[in-house]
């Protein structure tokens, strides 16, 4: 993956790609040197991040017209009936992730509510899939796909949910949707639109490490998620994880379009479920390369946790989750297996993220079973 840098930061961000793909870098390096590198890299990646992040936003790769209709080709499933809608995410240190994430590019699959905007625009994704088993937040991925493009800046955004501009959201909405689905979405903007200001106004304000570190705080994140709306590539569909329908339809979709899906956000789910052979067959199914990571976390007393938050994050190469899944003895069976691995990948100086699996090729693994039909009717 080709990433650009700046003179002045050329030479960290090469030895930010060294350890990277080694991902543990005591592997290879004497401890005081990890210190020095550690160090270096801190203050390099903090001075270099709000510059990197303000410069000119790239062209999205062009998509034909079949592939511009492949990505939209998903179908849903049928929602769940939950108690809670996660409209809104309770992690707050996703900016622990951006070394890794970085301008990964590809598709990018995640699951929950607006995170995945600052996360996408990070990895500068050429394609989105949003998939949650809560119809209401794939529904306000919807109100959002009507809504940002129409606003320039963050503070625009907010102005459509503050209950003066009503007119102008049932017109952004018919021009999105067909008249039925917008008539559906107007009152599901109107029952949460306060809650999700006061949401979106506090993330304008999110700072880390001295970086603007959201989709709404960032102007930069923003314009490339604006530039994924307007270009009709972030496709929400109601879906699982484990589900034998829309997991599989992106899959196909992907490879359909030429895309490797190069992000798999998974957040905390995996912390409600073991790997079932349908969970691990619609993992398998997605087109990837040796540089796809998984993005989850996942809130344990035997994890260290960052600052200003109670969950821990850990970046893992989708070959490495696959790999342990299919193993010939041991398979992983639940993200509890993972444990061990989150508590020893980890880089002195660091504290609430751990790295999983080097980013490099795995030995290729068996994918008869793709090909086999759903596994229950």
């Amino acid at each position: 993956m080709g990433r650009s840098t700046s003179s002045g930061t050329a030479g960290i961000w090469e030895i930010a790609q060294r350890i990277g793909r080694a991902r543990d870098p005591r592997r290879w390096l004497p401890s005081s040197a990890v210190l020095s590198i550690t160090f270096a890299l801190g203050l390099g990646l903090a001075l270099a991040w709000p510059a990197r992040l303000a410069a000119a936003e790239p062209q999205l790769r062009a998509l034909s017209p079949t592939a511009q209709l492949n990505i939209e080709t998903p179908p849903n499933e049928k929602p769940y009936q939950v108690h809670l809608h996660f409209l809104r995410s309770n992690e707050r240190r996703h900016d622990l992730f951006f070394s890794s994430l970085h301008a990964v590019g590809g598709g990018y699959l995640g699951v929950g509510a607006d995170q995945n905007y600052t996360l996408a625009a990070v990895a500068r994704a050429e394609v989105v899939w949003l998939v949650d088993i809560d119809g209401d937040v794939v529904d306000w991925h919807k109100i959002y796909s009507a809504l940002i493009p129409q606003a320039a800046t963050p503070a625009a955004l907010l102005t459509f949910l503050s209950g003066h501009r009503d007119p102008e959201v049932k017109e952004a909405l018919a021009a999105r949707w067909d008249s039925a689905e917008a008539g559906r979405l107007w009152p599901i903007y109107l029952r949460y639109r306060g809650y999700l200001m006061n949401h979106l106004s506090g993330e304008r304000q999110i700072v880390q490490r001295g970086m603007a570190s959201t989709w709404l705080s960032n102007q930069a994140l923003y314009d490339h998620v604006r530039k994924l709306m307007l270009e009709r590539r972030v496709v929400a569909r109601v879906g699982d994880l484990h589900g034998e329908r829309t997991m599989l339809g992106i899959a196909a979709a992907a490879q359909a379009a030429g895309i490797a899906v190069r992000t798999v956000y998974i957040s905390n789910v995996e912390q409600w479920f073991h790997y079932s052979p349908q969970f691990r067959r619609n993992i398998q199914a997605l087109p990837h390369d040796a540089g796809s990571l998984v993005l989850r976390t996942l809130a344990r007393g035997e994890l260290n946790f960052p600052d200003q938050d109670r969950w821990h994050f850990s970046v893992q190469t989708l070959d490495d989750f696959i790999g342990r899944m299919e193993a010939p003895q041991n398979p992983l069976q639940s993200v509890r297996g993972l444990m061990p691995a989150m508590q020893q990948a980890k880089q002195p100086g660091t504290r609430g993220i751990s790295w999983i699996g080097p980013v490099q090729a795995s030995p290729p693994l068996p994918r008869g079973w793709l090909l086999f039909p759903p596994l229950r009717p």
